[in-house]
C-alpha cells in the first residue's frame, strides 16, 4: 500500500514529535548515565599510555564526567537517531531508495563504530607512543584531563567517518552516481589529500604521518574496488568534475 501524502503541517508535527522523543531518550541516558560515567572514564585514563593524566582545574574532572557521559548517551542512542531519521523520510522514498536507505542505516553504523573502536586501540596507542618518544631526561609526562579526552575524541571520530567510505562509495557507485573512473581519475589528489589530513592528524613525526596517511589511502583505493563491483550505469545523473 503506497504511503499517504501528508500535508506540510503534518510533515512539521511528525519531525517535532520524532525530534522531541529522540532528546527525551538522550537525555534520559545523560542523566542515568552520569552514574557510569565514572568507570568508564577511569577505564580510558587506565589505557592512556601515558605516566601521569592530571587535574588542572577546579571544574576540570566534572566537565570531563559530562563530556564522557553526552558521548555514551549519543553513542547508544544512535540507532534511535538513525532510525528516527530514516522514518522520517522513508515516505518519500521509492521501494529502490528504501532498501538503499537500509543498507546505509544498519552496516553504516556498524562501520562507524567500528571505525572510531580501530581508531583508539590502533591509531591512539601508536601516535602517543610516537609523540611520547620525543619526551627527554628530565622531563616528566604530565597530560590534562581536558586535553587527553579531546585527543581521543580528534582521533576517533575521524576514523570512524573514514570507515563509512567504502559503504558509501558503493551505494552511489550502484546508482550511476560515482564512476569507478573518477578514482582513477583523482588518485594524485587522494593522495596528496590523504597525507594532508595525516599532516593535521597525527603528530609531527615522519613514521606516524605515513602510517595514518598510508591507512587512509588504503580506505581510498578499497572503496575503488566496492565502487568496481557494484557499478551500474547511471540512473541518475553522472557527477561530471
Amino acid at each position: 500500500m503506497p504511503d499517504r501524502e501528508m500535508p506540510l503541517i503534518d510533515h512539521l508535527s511528525e519531525l517535532r514529535q520524532r525530534l522531541l522523543l529522540t532528546m527525551i531518550v538522550v537525555g534520559g541516558l545523560f542523566l542515568g548515565g552520569f552514574f557510569f560515567a565514572r568507570p568508564v572514564l577511569g577505564w580510558l585514563v587506565m589505557h592512556a599510555h601515558v605516566k601521569h593524566v592530571v587535574v588542572i582545574g577546579v571544574p576540570e574532572a566534572f566537565f570531563a564526567l559530562i563530556k564522557v557521559d553526552f558521548i555514551m548517551a549519543l553513542v547508544i542512542s544512535s540507532p534511535l537517531i538513525v532510525y528516527e531519521a530514516a522514518a522520517f523520510v522513508r515516505p518519500g522514498l521509492t521501494s529502490g531508495e528504501k532498501r538503499i536507505a537500509a543498507v546505509l542505516v544498519g552496516p553504516g553504523l556498524v562501520l562507524f563504530l567500528g571505525g572510531m573502536a580501530g581508531g583508539f586501540f590502533i591509531f591512539v596507542p601508536l601516535v602517543l607512543r610516537v609523540m611520547l618518544s620525543f619526551v627527554g631526561q628530565g622531563v616528566s609526562e604530565f597530560w590534562s584531563l581536558s586535553n587527553y579526552l579531546n585527543f581521543i575524541i580528534y582521533l576517533t571520530i575521524p576514523f570512524g567517518f573514514l570507515a563509512e567510505l567504502p559503504l558509501i562509495s558503493g551505494v552511489t557507485a550502484h546508482l550511476g552516481i560515482l564512476p569507478p573512473a573518477l578514482f582513477l581519475r583523482y588518485r594524485r589528489y587522494a593522495i596528496l589529500i590523504a597525507f594532508l589530513i595525516a599532516a593535521i592528524v597525527a603528530p609531527p613525526d615522519a613514521l606516524s604521518m605515513l602510517i595514518i596517511g598510508s591507512v587512509i589511502y588504503l580506505v581510498y583505493e578499497l572503496s575503488h574496488i566496492v565502487a568496481r563491483i557494484f557499478y551500474r550505469e547511471a540512473v541518475l545523473p553522472v557527477f561530471e568534475f
